[in-house]
């Protein structure tokens, strides 16, 4: 018997045939949103891969500019240096009033300080794009169990129930079929 207990009625039957066209309609169409999801996570994993390569040079350059800086001024008077009008876009602190000037200007600190302003802003929008191929591989999950689950559990129950539907039918019609000619046979034979 199938899972779904339905009356064998033609009714029941054109039912089941519409959910079924249905039910592949709508697997056709998250098929293709899977493939319209993976054409975006490539992109997406393109981009990415380029964003990695361009923070692992920032970061050696910004490395690169703070063992300069550290050479030249050491660790205490580096830190005292002020980090600079410009900041990321992200940051909502508070900003100095005034800036003050270094006791020991060179180019090696600005340049330093520069350098990682640049990394922070490279490494807020590697956050970015790192998130949005997350949020992409999720929406290919769900989308995959969902074309999974109508492709092999809601498609086959429903084509086993036509077929229980359609034989039950078969054989209701091979039974009138079998009384007309009973009653045929009997009508002939009294007459």
């Amino acid at each position: 018997m199938t899972e779904r207990e339905v009356a064998a009625t033609r009714i029941a039957l054109l039912e089941l045939s519409e959910e079924s066209r249905t039910a592949r309609e709508g697997h056709a169409l998250l098929d293709e949103k899977r493939m319209l999801l993976a054409t975006r996570a490539l992109a997406t994993i393109d981009g990415v891969l380029a964003l990695r390569r361009d923070y692992a040079v920032a970061w050696a350059t910004a490395l690169a500019a703070l063992r300069r800086a550290y050479d030249r001024h050491g660790v205490h008077a580096l830190e005292l240096w002020p980090a600079g009008a410009a900041r990321p876009q992200f940051d909502r602190g508070e900003r100095p009033q005034g800036e003050r000037s270094p006791v020991d200007p060179s180019p090696e600190a600005p340049e330093c300080a520069a350098c990682f302003r640049a990394l922070l802003e490279l490494a807020g929008t590697r956050a970015a794009r790192d998130a949005e191929l997350w949020r992409i591989a999720d929406e290919y999950r769900r989308t995959e169990r969902r074309a999974s689950a109508i492709e092999h559990v809601l498609l086959p129950e429903l084509q086993r129930s036509i077929t229980h539907i359609e034989q039950a039918l078969e054989a209701v019609d091979q039974e009138e079929a079998m009384r007309v000619r009973m009653l045929g046979k009997r009508a002939r034979a009294a007459s």
